[in-house]
C-alpha cells in the first residue's frame, strides 16, 4: 500500500513496493549487436543497470579484459545471464 507524504501544501505519494524488484534493466536490440558495449582506448566494457528497488538503481560497468569483439559480444552474454538469474 502507497504512503502518503505531506510536506507543506505537497503532497505525494510513494509507490507501492513491486514484486518484480530488484530487476536488470536490459535491452536487446537485433539493430545493435554491440549494445551494452563500449570500447576504450581499445579495451571493450560492458555496462547495465539494476533496479535494487523501485526508487533506486546502480549501474554497473566492468572491463571484459579484450581487444576482440567476438570474445566482449560472448563475455557480455555470460554476465547478463548469471546477472538476470541472481534476480
Amino acid at each position: 500500500m502507497p504512503v502518503r507524504l505531506e510536506v507543506g501544501r505537497l503532497s505525494r505519494e510513494t509507490p507501492a513496493a513491486a514484486p518484480a524488484f530488484p530487476r536488470t534493466s536490459l535491452r536487446v536490440r537485433a539493430s545493435n549487436p554491440n549494445h551494452h558495449l563500449w570500447n576504450n582506448n581499445g579495451t571493450w566494457y560492458v555496462h547495465y543497470t539494476v533496479h535494487p528497488t523501485p526508487l533506486t538503481k546502480s549501474r554497473i560497468r566492468a572491463s571484459l579484459e579484450t581487444k576482440s569483439l567476438d570474445v566482449a559480444r560472448r563475455r557480455r552474454d555470460e554476465i547478463l545471464q548469471r546477472a538476470g538469474a541472481c534476480l
